[in-house]
């Protein structure tokens, strides 16, 4: 159930100290120093915080907020983090609708205590979730599993079904957890469908299969979901990691 941050950073030293500090506090910590990485990561996981370095070669911190929060939709708190002046750092933040910022010279303990805030102040809140799989047993065991934590889980069997359920408002998921082979419309086909309609766009997609690593990143990026779990560790700690 550890919170997910992902730090986008091209100095792997920086890298290192950061992740190393987030996960020894419990967090989950991921990194991307470029725009490939950076993909590759968002197809893989579900984040609730990205820590964005301002200056890199590649790509500017807060062009780099504006495209997870514009193009990608990400319903992750977005941080800056520079060492350039601190009224510098909050005029960018501000600017790109940033949740807020951290500076470099501020030390690593208090970037830690920062982050730790940002993520507390989110609460573990229960989330409305949506699952969409035609193997019986399958949905059943996921049931179990979130309803035990508190949240509240709706099935579906088929797309057709699950449409009916996210068209209205009172039933409308945080989350759906997306089968990718069904029969009729299929995971991939439903997932461009939900994530193609701004009625849809607080809704997160996650994929769930048995294919292949590199298949189902492939799927989860041509769909457009926000990550993915393979259904051989599809267990309640992965799953509610999505979660909090």
């Amino acid at each position: 159930m550890a919170a997910r941050v992902l730090v986008i950073d091209d100095s792997p030293m920086m890298v290192q100290l950061i992740t190393q500090a987030l996960v020894g506090v419990g967090l989950a910590a991921d990194a991307a120093s470029n725009l490939a990485e950076l993909d590759k990561q968002l197809d893989a996981h579900v984040y609730d915080l990205v820590l964005v370095d301002v200056n890199m070669p590649e790509m500017y911190g807060d062009d780099v907020v504006e495209f997870l929060k514009v193009q990608r939709q990400l319903k992750a708190k977005l941080f800056l983090y520079s060492d350039i002046s601190e009224a510098e750092l909050a005029a960018k933040s501000k600017a790109v609708g940033a949740d807020g910022y951290i500076t470099k010279s501020s030390g690593l303990e208090t970037a830690v205590d920062t982050i730790r805030g940002a993520l507390a102040n989110t609460g573990s809140a229960k989330r409305k979730v949506l699952i969409v799989d035609d193997s019986e047993a399958t949905a059943r065991l996921l049931n179990v599993e979130l309803t035990a934590q508190g949240h509240e889980v709706m099935t579906a069997n088929s797309a057709d079904v699950a449409t009916k359920i996210i068209l209205k408002k009172k039933t409308r998921p945080d989350l759906v957890l997306l089968d990718v082979h069904m029969p009729g419309v299929n995971g991939e086909e439903f997932c461009r469908f939900i994530k193609g309609n701004s009625l849809f766009a607080g809704i997160q997609v996650v994929l769930c299969s048995a294919e292949e690593e590199g298949e189902l990143q492939r799927i989860t990026k041509a769909a457009g979901a926000d990550g993915y779990v393979r259904k051989d560790s599809l267990i309640a700690k992965e799953i509610l990691e999505l979660l909090t």
